[in-house]
């Protein structure tokens, strides 16, 4: 259950807000002058979220490695290469030596 809770209320009741997300699993929104300003949620649920998110930064890298490899590979047909001949990983090897020799 989400509540929404003033700062000093919240100061007031740290204890119950604590054992009430401990164990019911339930959230506190904590406002100061009407307007929300922290989240105190379980840590079990944080562990939780913040491995969704993580999860989620991971997905988008590989969406992001998956279209530029795309790109590179478009580009390679362009440039008269037989693309059906080359693996993605020695795609991904040309992609790395042209950043290593770029940076050198």
């Amino acid at each position: 259950m989400e509540h929404i809770i003033g700062i000093t209320n919240a100061r007031n009741n740290i204890k119950e807000i604590v054992d009430a997300i401990s164990d019911k699993n339930d959230t506190y929104i904590i406002t100061r002058g009407c307007v929300p300003e922290a989240v105190i949620i379980s840590y079990k649920r944080y562990i939780e979220q913040k491995n969704l998110l993580k999860m989620a930064e991971e997905l988008k890298y590989e969406k992001s490695i998956k279209k530029s490899q795309l790109q590179f590979k478009k580009w390679l047909d362009q440039k008269g290469f037989d693309t059906s001949r080359i693996s993605e990983e020695e795609i991904g090897d040309m992609i790395k030596n042209l950043h290593i020799n770029n940076n050198s």
